[in-house]
């Protein structure tokens, strides 16, 4: 969901004009008084600062988010197109900030948007920019691979009071080799997710903050563990691969969310090898009354002793569903997680 608390309110409409104008110009943007925005329908007036104008000559409508309210992709869209309608020009969102998987969902729904300093999309009216003023290039990867996602998970999932973790044992148990390891602590600590603390030749990665805290700053760096999906008829591969039950098959079991009508499993490639060679045949395409077995980029069995994936990575694997009442799911997923 998107995440609208790392600005005021007050001042994201004033970062919003200072990036515009510092791209295109002191007179790129031209604000103009309108008494459209009080004639919009409440709630759009209460999630929006209302900007009418033009930008490089051609007229626009800046909605800037308000407050700390988080909120869907889809619903994003969906506001951006009823302001349209309403205003007749085209509407950029301003947003603070904007995950990476966001990012894209925003894209491939044709929203015009803009995150100060970081991003312009509004491909309607020519203008497509990514940058960081200031910054220089940037030296880390924007998403953690997918060792480093397993093993922050595993961190979550295993360590309820642990300030001070250790992840080799952990990485062994996973089936990454020591330069893998190495590899995602250094990961780890470019996003400044941990920090490093030496005990003579041992290294240890020490926690600051809480670990809600660890889950917020990490989720812009993660995505979802899905690789792909295939579907089969095959019964026998609930026996063959132990796969747990994932997607919204172990969101019912989860929450209150209705089972859904076609079951959703989760393995690895390797398993899915294992399951060719017993004679399973997949299918690349969605089958009716088939079995969807979403192939994950990492070990899917996290906690070992249950037979659904662990709740972060479902988490991630649906966060940009657009349904809400998968939405609300997800809500209380947090929620109940041990932090």
């Amino acid at each position: 969901m998107l995440d609208c608390c790392f600005m005021l309110e007050k001042t994201l409409p004033q970062e919003t004009v200072r990036y515009l104008n510092q791209v295109f110009g002191p007179e790129g943007l031209r604000l103009a008084s309108s008494d459209k925005s009080a004639q919009l329908p409440y709630f759009l007036q209460d999630t929006y600062d209302v900007l009418p104008g033009e930008l490089m000559g051609q007229p626009i409508t800046l909605a800037c988010v308000k407050g700390h309210q988080p909120m869907a992709v889809h619903q994003v869209s969906q506001h951006a197109n009823r302001l349209r309608e309403l205003l007749h020009v085209p509407v950029i969102i301003a947003l603070p900030e904007v995950a990476p998987g966001e990012r894209k969902q925003l894209i491939a729904h044709g929203v015009a948007f803009v995150v100060p300093d970081r991003q312009l999309f509004a491909p309607q009216m020519g203008m497509i920019l990514t940058e960081r003023f200031g910054a220089g290039p940037r030296q880390v990867q924007e998403l953690a691979s997918p060792a480093t996602q397993a093993l922050l998970i595993w961190f979550l999932n295993h360590h309820p009071v642990t300030v001070t973790w250790h992840p080799f044992e952990e990485a062994a148990a996973l089936g990454y080799a020591g330069m893998t390891a190495t590899r995602a602590i250094r990961e780890l600590l470019q996003f400044k997710l941990f920090e490093l603390e030496v005990r003579g030749r041992a290294k240890y990665l020490k926690l600051n903050g809480t670990r809600r805290d660890l889950w917020e700053k990490a989720k812009p760096h993660l995505r979802t563990p899905v690789l792909k999906t295939m579907w089969t008829y095959d019964r026998r591969i609930l026996e063959v691969t132990g796969a747990p039950w994932a997607g919204e098959s172990a969101l019912a079991r989860m929450t209150m969310v209705n089972e859904p009508q076609q079951q959703v499993l989760a393995m690895t490639a390797e398993a899915g090898q294992v399951a060719r060679q017993a004679g399973i045949f997949f299918e690349p395409r969605e089958i009716a009354d088939g079995i969807a077995m979403q192939v994950w980029r990492y070990e899917p069995g996290m906690k070992v002793k249950e037979k659904t994936v662990d709740p972060l990575s479902l988490w991630l694997s649906l966060r940009d569903n657009r349904d809400d009442r998968i939405q609300m799911a997800l809500d209380e997923i947090e929620e109940k997680f041990l932090w």
